[in-house]
């Protein structure tokens, strides 16, 4: 017998009917769909949307349920969309995939040095990075492949940790974009070519991407385990300087976040006052394009809470962390709009359009394609009132909401 749902029932609230009436505990569920039982106890209770109309669908196959409207509460118009392949997308994975590319001229790493360093400074601080980065990137996969191809000797290792570093821009855009196997492919490539540069920075700094990648896959224990190994090899090179601290405590964050996921509180807040000791040390730094110091720190702090599911806290934290000068777009992007979905939890809506809009400011194209941001406004949309209509409606126009 189908239970009885009200029409003012949350999605959240639908979600947990449906599986009790099923017979499943969260963790059953979980088990089911390929995710974290903490990735789900937030789709229960409100704190994380539904992002696909893919994962719905799972869903809806999971608890047995046969009308979608029932389960989700919205009319299919309303229900959000799959992220689309970005357009640039092809061609930087056709250049991943090229047989045989070959140099026109001589090696010269230096040349290639300088189109890294420009690929990665428009990606982490244009407004437009994805318009401005994206025609770069397969010009310079098949150029760093063909150095590799044509280097020896000495020259040989500085071409390695030449392409660990388009591999680390490659697999950050790739996540961005939603591109989940170019993203994977570059990680590990990433991987492959610190270990043969045999760097410890560099392999901590692709031990960190790859994890980022497990992460986003919902391998959260593979994610947390890549940390750990990391920061022990990281931790283990002699005469270890600033960049491999820094790289140390960026690779305890994450860890924290993924120990956070896994309902482990003690080990997630040891790995967070771990990191800050080395930020207290080390300052604002930006070792291999991974930005650590104590402002990214305070992120963390609140993301870690948010992932425990203590939204006030999580807010106190994260309104006093100061991002302004961050040079990273994406970070200060990330942290606003962390901001605006917890202000959603707690149906502050006012507070999260304010944020949400910082963010869309911070990077209009982050924000047309961050699947987080579109639930969130769909979700703000439902329950708009007039105060927040006007600033509302004007960013789901412009991230394609509506």
């Amino acid at each position: 017998m189908d239970p009885v749902v009200s029409p003012g029932m949350s999605p959240g609230q639908r979600i947990k009917l449906y599986r009790q009436r099923a017979g499943l505990t969260q963790e059953v569920a979980a088990q089911l769909k390929g995710v974290t039982a903490s990735a789900w106890r937030k789709w229960e209770s409100g704190e994380r949307s539904v992002n696909t109309l893919g994962d719905w669908i799972e869903i809806a196959r999971i608890l047995r349920v046969r009308d979608l409207y029932r389960l989700t509460g919205m009319p299919v118009g309303q229900l959000p969309d799959e992220q689309a392949e970005h357009e640039s997308v092809q061609p930087v994975r056709a250049a991943l995939h090229a047989y045989a590319p070959t140099l026109d001229g001589p090696v010269d790493i230096a040349a290639l040095r300088r189109a890294i360093t420009w690929a990665w400074n428009t990606w982490t601080s244009s407004r437009h990075r994805y318009s401005r980065t994206a025609p770069l990137l397969a010009d310079l996969i098949l150029t760093t492949r063909a150095t590799l191809a044509a280097s020896s000797g000495a020259v040989r290792r500085d071409a390695e940790r030449a392409a660990a570093d388009v591999y680390l821009l490659v697999r950050s855009f790739g996540k961005r974009v939603g591109a989940a196997d170019v993203a994977y492919l570059a990680a590990d490539r990433a991987m492959s070519a610190a270990r043969a540069a045999d760097d410890p920075a560099y392999r901590a700094a692709a031990g960190w991407n790859l994890a980022q990648v497990l992460s986003n896959r919902g391998h959260t224990e593979e994610s947390a385990l890549m940390c750990e190994d990391a920061i022990r090899d990281v931790e283990a090179a002699s005469g270890g300087g600033p960049a491999e601290m820094a790289l140390a405590g960026s690779l305890r964050l994450l860890l924290a976040v993924q120990r956070a996921r896994l309902r482990d509180e003690r080990r997630a807040s040891e790995a967070i006052e771990d990191a800050a000791r080395l930020a207290a040390i080390t300052g604002e730094t930006t070792y291999h394009r991974t930005f650590f110091g104590p402002a990214n720190v305070g992120i963390h702090r609140a993301a870690v809470v948010l992932e425990l599911s203590r939204t006030g806290e999580a807010l106190r934290l994260a309104e006093r962390v100061d991002v302004g000068d961050l040079p990273s777009v994406e970070r200060r992007y990330s942290h606003y709009l962390q901001l605006g979905r917890a202000y959603a939890i707690r149906r502050e809506d006012l507070a999260a359009v304010h944020m949400l809009g910082r963010a869309d400011r911070e990077s209009p194209e982050d924000s047309r394609l961050n699947l987080v941001m579109r639930a969130t406004v769909r979700e703000l949309l439902v329950r708009e009132t007039p105060t927040t209509r006007p600033d509302l409606r004007g960013l789901a126009e412009r991230v394609g909401v509506i």
